[in-house]
């Protein structure tokens, strides 16, 4: 099982910060995001005896986003799950996400699932993965939708049979994985869980997620 975190984006609306440093949780976000996806695959690994590993793609400051990351190699370092954690740089991540995308989709490992996250989704817990991964079947993916009052927002992380690997590598730049499972069938299970679709975007969106009105 392989997980592609992306973290490589410009934060551009979150003026001069770098979203993937701001703090959730005692943690930069990103740590904190790469520490639940490690925590499920070093569940996962136990429990299938297989080895795991965690893909986190870097671009915008990514000096600053690899050394956030430290905890997540002394979490591997730690635990007797077979796991790795590859730290890749998209010297083109300006071109969009899904050139980030392709980057992490190449080290994802062969004949295996794979999930694409994304490293501003604080919410989602190793659970999250978990749930999705007996979903799979004989899909070719699986993606979560938030629904609430009739409406369905996508959401992620989004799983991904291992066929579509080369897929997804044959496309260009400025394509996306959305529209490329477009052609596929897709399961689109819905939940009641906001934390699915809940992305910090700007600093409203971080706001709300540090300090929830209930």
């Amino acid at each position: 099982m392989t997980i592609i975190m992306l973290a490589a984006g410009t934060s551009s609306r979150m003026g001069k910060e770098n979203k993937m440093l701001l703090p959730y949780k005692d943690s930069p976000m990103v740590t904190h995001c790469c520490m639940q996806a490690l925590e499920f695959l070093s569940s996962y690994s136990r429990r299938t005896d297989t080895a795991c590993r965690l893909v986190v793609v870097t671009g915008y400051r990514h000096q600053s986003v690899e050394k956030a990351l430290k905890p997540c190699r002394a979490f591997i370092e730690d635990t007797d799950a077979r796991l790795e954690m590859l730290i890749v740089n998209n010297p083109a991540y300006r071109s969009g996400q899904f050139s980030s995308t392709k980057t992490g989709v190449r080290q994802a490992e062969e004949d295996s699932p794979f999930f694409i996250s994304l490293a501003d989704m604080p919410l989602i817990t190793a659970e999250h993965y978990e749930r999705l991964v007996p979903l799979l079947d004989n899909h070719d993916a699986v993606r979560p939708f938030y629904e609430k009052d009739g409406k369905r927002i996508p959401g992620h992380p989004v799983l991904h049979a291992p066929g579509l690997k080369d897929v997804i590598l044959k496309y260009p730049d400025n394509c996306s994985v959305s529209k490329i499972l477009r052609s596929f069938d897709v399961y689109e299970p819905s939940f009641e869980d906001s934390s699915w679709s809940t992305d910090i975007d700007d600093d409203a969106s971080y706001k709300a997620v540090i300090m929830p009105v209930y």
